[in-house]
């Protein structure tokens, strides 16, 4: 691990326009640098490289960051990768955190399996291309698979053969040692003699490669006819093997897939391969294995969208329905393409040239909504109860998406497609978030308490008598509704959270006169007085890290030097959504929302005793406005349907509302 203190070292001796300039040709421009964003098909220069800032900005494309996110963003790097780049570039040392005997001895034990894993492949290859058995069997099944050698060598494709062409044998004579083969789940003890034994024979072997290109386990194919012998032997879970956290194909294919930003999703080995060698590089697969959040996770760090495709028979369908809710919860976008029933991407490939394969893909993928519905339609068009169920299962796919912006577009197009009132589907996902919420906060809850979680129950019916009257889940606050405000609170956190305001002795705000107090003080305190908490998941994660960083700064420093602590904090994290809305922060200009008279004269540093209370205060004007919109909806409804007692509360509780709001105006138009 990178010590605080190197890495604070590296961003010191940066400059950005140098590391950039590596890549991209750039001329100066005033006190900034211009040149071609890489990012995007860019014919005119529009990434503006700031020298003194760090940063660059693409007005085009939107893409934002330092130097170290450029890195991991153009070449593909881990955090800790890019940070060891910069540092070999700029001749420092790396300062690595002292390690513990026991954590030396992990390490040391990390690399060794790597290691024979690294020879078993190699060994594996050199029996397919330098010995007769490996050509008339292996090499030739693969020629048969219509597999060049070109391909096969790619993806390091081998045979494992049985006696006298051990793994085992040959590696222990070659100073492996046993234990290590065992633990790589290269070879097997038998009981009693502890005899090793190699898990892979008479079997072709696809070997599976971290991200990083490293051998880390092996897939083997049977070429026997025998049913009563499994086709496929793998790996088994290991210190250097995940399954869950693997994809195979991945190294080949991470290039490909950020140019062009998608992934596409097949089954298994030889659909890869095929995929591949018809010019269709972007593609991995799962290996087998039902889709993971792990699996989708690392598909997201180079594209959000997804283009699962599967066999076009019964299985697999079922296959590409699993694994839409977990994409679409992950924030990615997801399509389906279905196959000819006689097809799967492995024929497909071979039948087709790279032209056919991507005219295809481009004419048949659906979104989710169009594929879940005429896929599940097709026997209950007629049946008004089976067409409620689709109905649902749909809205329940639409629930689990993240962004507010592309919920509300599937929200559309659920009620278009099904002919139902956006409002409804709306209410219904509504509830299931909020649904999923709680149990999540149950789970949280129980999982503090170091208890399990205990089943949730359905309530037992009333009796007929002690029917309560009908009551409704009370609204959900949209993060859509509210993400600008909230954005522009963050705004001012991270520019100025360190800052004092100086309230002039007149100036109220509510009943009592402030206090002087930080930028940061004033917005906790003041959310924490109406139990306020972000709605936006972004923002959210923003303020609660902003405030366990500021925690732990030299109260003795300047305000200035405290916030350039927070501001390099949040540009130089690992994670990227939180760098990239923190860039976007403090490139604004001027607050988004409120309209600042004094900007012209009085620099925004000094108004602040003004603008930050004015914007959490229209922060919680929206969110009155939005318990106002939603009440007023609850009391249309229920005199519609005649619900006297629910019209009564909720009248009384926008009477209410309105009062807040009222308050709230009165005290904007104070300031």
């Amino acid at each position: 691990m990178i010590d605080r203190a190197t890495v604070d070292k590296i961003l010191d001796a940066v400059r950005i326009e140098e590391v950039i300039g590596d890549f991209v040709s750039l001329r100066k421009r005033g006190a900034n640098y211009l040149g071609l964003c890489p990012f995007h098909q860019d014919k005119n220069p529009s990434m503006s490289v700031s020298s003194t800032k760090g940063i660059f900005k693409c007005f085009a494309c939107g893409k934002a960051g330092n130097a170290v996110s450029f890195l991991m963003e153009h070449e593909h790097l881990t955090y800790v990768e890019a940070l060891r780049y910069l540092a070999k570039k700029y001749h420092i040392e790396i300062v690595e955190k002292e390690e513990t005997a026991e954590e030396i001895a992990h390490r040391m034990r990390y690399e060794s399996l790597l290691v024979v894993t690294d020879y078993a492949q190699k060994f594996y290859a050199d029996i397919l291309w330098n010995t007769d058995v490996g050509k008339a069997i292996g090499l030739s099944y693969f020629h048969e698979r219509k597999f060049s050698d070109e391909t096969i060598r790619k993806f390091g494709l081998g045979y494992a053969a049985s006696r006298p062409l051990t793994l085992c044998s040959k590696a222990v004579k070659e100073g492996y040692k046993p234990e290590y083969l065992v633990a790589a789940g290269l070879c097997l003890e038998r009981e009693g003699t502890g005899e090793l034994y190699d898990r892979f024979f008479d079997r072709v072997i696809f070997p599976i490669h971290s991200i990083s290109g490293r051998v880390i386990a092996f897939g083997g194919r049977t070429l026997k006819a025998d049913k009563s012998v499994a086709k496929y032997v793998n790996s088994p879970q290991s210190e250097i093997y995940d399954k869950s956290r693997s994809l195979y194909g991945i190294f080949q294919a991470k290039n490909a897939i950020a140019k062009a930003d998608k992934c596409i999703l097949v089954e298994g080995y030889a659909d890869v391969i095929s995929m591949h060698q018809a010019g269709v590089t972007n593609v991995v697969a799962s290996s087998g294995t039902s889709l993971t959040v792990e699996q989708i996770r690392l598909i997201k760090r180079f594209t959000d969208k997804i283009t699962i495709i599967y066999d076009g028979d019964a299985a697999g369908i079922k296959a590409a329905l699993r694994g839409i809710d977990l994409v679409l919860e992950e924030g990615l976008s997801v399509k389906v393409v279905l196959l000819p029933p006689e097809d799967d991407p492995d024929t497909f490939a071979k039948s087709h040239n790279l032209i056919e394969i991507q005219e295809y893909i481009e004419e048949n993928e659906k979104d989710f909504i169009s594929f879940k519905s005429d896929l599940l339609l097709e026997e209950s068009e007629r049946d008004p109860v089976r067409r409620a169920q689709v109905i649902g299962d749909i809205v329940q796919s639409v629930s689990v998406v993240a962004d507010p912006i592309l919920r509300n577009i599937y929200v559309d197009m659920v009620a278009e497609k099904f002919d139902q009132k956006p409002d409804s589907v709306l209410a219904k996902i509504a509830e299931l978030r909020r649904k999923k919420r709680a149990l999540e906060r149950s789970r949280r809850r129980f999982e503090d308490q170091q208890a399990p979680v205990p089943p949730v129950m359905e309530p037992a019916p009333a009796a007929e008598e002690d029917v309560a009257p009908p009551t409704r889940p009370a609204f959900e606050l949209r993060d859509a509704f509210l993400a600008v405000p909230e954005r522009e609170l963050c705004y001012y956190l991270i520019k100025f959270g360190t800052y004092i305001l100086h309230f002039e002795k007149d100036m109220y705000y509510g009943s009592e006169p402030v206090e002087e107090t930080t930028v940061s003080q004033y917005i906790r305190a003041a959310l924490a007085d109406d139990d306020l908490v972000f709605v936006n998941d972004l923002y959210r994660t923003l303020f609660d890290r902003y405030y366990a960083f500021e925690a732990t700064l030299p109260a003795e420093e300047e305000p200035e030097a405290r916030q350039e602590r927070i501001v390099r904090y949040f540009t130089s994290g690992e994670d990227q959504a939180l760098n990239q809305a923190v860039f976007d922060l403090i490139l604004e200009e001027h607050p988004l929302t409120v309209k600042t008279y004094e900007e012209s004269i009085t620099p925004e540093a000094q108004a602040l005793a003004r603008t930050v209370p004015k914007s959490v205060l229209l922060y919680k004007l929206r969110i009155t406005e939005e318990q106002c919109n939603a009440t007023t909806k609850e009391i249309t409804q229920a005199q519609r349907n005649g619900e006297a007692e629910i019209l009564r509360d909720r009248v009384a509780r926008l009477q209410l509302l309105n009062t807040v709001k009222n308050r709230l105006s009165k005290e904007l138009k104070r300031l």
